[in-house]
């Protein structure tokens, strides 16, 4: 990692592109459970929510419009719903790998 610490609005960044490619691969197979990160490695409460919204829904389009009726602060929600999630395959593994480097202290959350 580059950086001893990260700000907030970097890891929301970050969670979100993952779960853009999550929301986009998870319902049609191509993302097993075993693909996602755990809940608990997400360190914004507004990725929390998302993946909860995705990840329990029972299809992507119920995922879609759990997500659309979500007011999240430092999300814009629409424009999230109608991005590609197609380059950030490698953002669900990023997620894991700060919040490993963050419960160990290699990394921190500035404000936090």
């Amino acid at each position: 990692m580059p950086r001893d610490s990260l700000k907030p609005i970097d890891i929301l960044r970050h969670e979100l592109k993952a779960l853009r490619y999550i929301l986009d691969n998870f319902h049609s197979g191509k993302l097993g459970a075993d693909g996602l990160p755990p809940r608990e490695d997400f360190q914004s409460a507004q990725g929390r929510m998302l993946y909860d919204s995705i990840v329990q829904a029972p299809d992507r389009e119920a995922a879609e419009r759990e997500i659309a009726m979500l007011k999240l602060d430092d999300v814009d929600v629409d424009s999230f719903l109608h991005l590609s999630g197609d380059h950030y395959y490698t953002y669900p593994a990023l997620v894991r790998q700060r919040a490993a480097a963050i419960r160990t202290g290699k990394l921190t959350v500035e404000g936090a």
